[in-house]
């Protein structure tokens, strides 16, 4: 599975959670971005001891694909740098397997 379609199939599926909760905006979905990058970065990383800065765009691009396609004309730049800027952001955080766990719970209860 390609990295664009492992973040189609997860936002598919948190998306849908949040609509069916009606909960759905684009905070949400920034939020969701953020935190399904910020997973499959540390994934990755964890997996192979390194991630190249290459990988890093790859995930942040196709979570921008994702949003472009699914909800077009919605977000702008600023989002865009935002998602980037907390993803980036949450990675650094030293307890932040613990906290990515515990955030997604709400996606699977």
């Amino acid at each position: 599975m390609t990295i664009q379609e492992l973040i189609n199939q997860q936002m598919n599926h948190f998306i849908g959670k949040l609509m069916a909760k009606n909960q759905l905006s684009i905070e949400k979905v920034i939020e969701v971005a953020t935190h399904t990058g910020a997973y499959l970065i540390r994934n990755r990383h964890v997996q192979n001891k390194a991630i190249s800065e290459d990988e890093i765009k790859l995930v942040l691009q196709s979570l921008t694909d994702f949003i472009n396609h699914n909800f077009e004309n919605q977000f702008h730049q600023e989002d865009f740098i935002l998602i980037k800027d907390q993803t980036l952001a949450l990675l650094k955080n030293p307890a932040f397997d613990q906290e990515i766990q515990e955030y997604f719970k709400q996606f699977y209860q």
